[in-house]
C-alpha cells in the first residue's frame, strides 16, 4: 500500500464552536475523534431553531480555548485570561455575562460528537495553500476547523479524489472519505481576532466561485485506533 500522504496534525474541538486544540496523537473510535466536540452550550437568546452558542453567530466563541485535562475534564481558557471548568457554575456565568443575549446559558453533553453532518473532517496544507495563491492573500488553515491536517503527494484537492474510498491511517485507524465539505461563514472569521475587522468574504465568494462552495473532506471511522502526526496515509478499498 505505497503512501499518498502523511498527517501533519491533529486537532480536537472539546467545545463545540470554540477554538482547537492541537494534539500530538487522537483516538479514532466509532464515532470519531476522542474528545472532539462533545460539549457544546445553548442559549435562550439564540435564533429561533438554533439554541447552541456557535460561532456563526457569536464569532467571540473563537476566542475561548478549551483543554483536556488529565482527567478528561474540560476547561477552558476564556479572552480575559480567566480559566474555568466547563462545567462550572463559574463557566456559565462568564458567558452569560459575556456573550449578548445569552440571558440563560445550558451546558450540553453528549456521548458523541455533536458536528453538524459527519464527525471527522480532513483537509490538506496544499489545498490550503492554492486557497491562499487563489484569493491572493495568505489563508490561515484553522479558519477550515479540520480534525486531521494532512500533506499530500498529489498536491492541492487530492483529497477529494478520496471521495467513497477507504484510506488507512498509520498502522491501526481507517476510515472512510464520504463527501467533500461545505462552507459557511465560519470561514470568513480570523480565528485569533473573530470580532476585528469585516469577515472575509472574499473567501467565500472565491469557494462559491472555483469550488462549489466546498473545500476538505468529510469521513467517518470504519475501524478504530490511534493516528499522529506523520503517519502515513493509504488507499485500502
Amino acid at each position: 500500500m505505497p503512501a499518498i500522504g502523511r498527517v501533519a496534525s491533529v486537532t480536537r474541538y472539546p467545545v463545540k464552536s470554540m477554538a482547537g486544540e492541537v494534539v500530538g496523537r487522537g483516538y479514532l473510535n466509532e464515532h470519531g475523534l476522542e474528545h472532539d466536540r462533545l460539549y457544546a452550550f445553548e442559549s435562550s437568546g439564540a435564533p429561533a431553531g438554533m439554541l447552541r452558542l456557535t460561532g456563526k453567530e457569536r464569532r467571540e466563541m473563537l476566542r475561548y480555548r478549551p483543554r483536556v485535562l488529565t482527567d478528561s475534564a474540560v476547561a477552558v481558557l476564556t479572552p480575559s485570561g480567566d480559566s474555568y471548568r466547563v462545567d462550572s457554575a463559574e463557566m456559565l456565568a462568564y458567558l452569560r455575562d459575556n456573550i449578548a443575549g445569552a440571558n440563560r446559558i445550558l451546558l450540553t453533553l453528549e456521548a458523541t460528537p455533536q458536528t453538524d453532518v459527519r464527525p471527522l473532517s480532513l483537509l490538506s496544507i496544499e489545498t490550503v495553500e492554492a486557497l491562499s495563491s487563489e484569493l491572493g492573500e495568505a489563508v490561515d488553515a484553522r479558519r477550515f476547523r479540520a480534525n486531521l491536517m494532512v500533506s499530500m503527494e498529489g498536491g492541492a484537492y487530492a483529497e477529494d479524489g478520496l471521495v467513497e474510498r477507504v484510506i488507512q491511517i498509520g498502522s491501526e485507524a481507517r476510515v472512510m472519505v464520504r463527501e467533500r465539505t461545505p462552507r459557511c461563514r465560519f470561514v470568513t472569521y480570523d480565528p485569533d481576532a473573530p470580532e476585528v475587522g469585516e469577515p472575509m468574504f472574499s473567501m467565500m465568494k472565491m469557494l462559491e466561485r472555483q469550488h462549489q462552495g466546498r473545500v476538505g473532506v468529510y469521513a467517518s471511522v470504519v475501524r478504530v485506533g490511534w493516528v499522529e502526526s506523520g503517519d502515513e496515509i493509504s488507499v485500502v478499498g
